[in-house]
């Protein structure tokens, strides 16, 4: 690879800054209309996102995993409850904590919404050519690993 001069690095970064910025009101577009299909916000569909592995967890963990203060995490919990998806229980090994429980009844639901996002992008992927759908996936993950560091650096400063 060539190394960039400082005019070549200058406009480059200006297109990747145009370029992850259409990209993150794109995702956020796609993530509205999901979430929409199945009567949840996109908060709560990025709350729900996080049982994919587990059916139990925290307040203090789905707060540091969604970057939302307990606040906001109390306002998606209570709707999220209401909706019968989630059942907050007193953590019996620690009275001050809370454990957010998945329902019964929100697991074939969930499988179905994790299905269907599958489908999603599936159907995204179908849109680039099947030549360089293995470029733009690898590439992804390096734009998140570099974002991950300049973040992880950014905060140690």
């Amino acid at each position: 690879m060539k190394i960039m001069e400082k005019d070549d690095m200058n406009s480059a970064a200006e297109l990747m800054a145009k370029l992850t910025c259409d990209l993150g009101k794109t995702c956020s577009n796609k993530e509205h209309f999901f979430a929409a299909k199945y009567d949840l916000t996109p908060a709560e569909f990025r709350c729900l996102r996080l049982f994919k592995e587990r059916s139990s967890m925290s307040i203090k963990r789905i707060a540091i995993q969604m970057n939302l203060t307990p606040g906001r995490i109390t306002h998606i919990l209570t709707s999220l409850e209401a909706k019968k998806y989630i059942k907050r229980q007193v953590d019996q090994i620690d009275k001050r904590n809370i454990i957010v429980h998945l329902t019964q009844s929100s697991i074939p639901f969930l499988k179905v919404v994790n299905e269907n996002h599958i489908k999603l992008h599936e159907n995204i992927l179908s849109n680039i050519p099947e030549d360089k759908r293995e470029f733009i996936l690898e590439s992804m993950e390096e734009l998140i690993k570099a974002l991950k560091t300049w973040t992880d650096n950014t905060k140690k400063s």
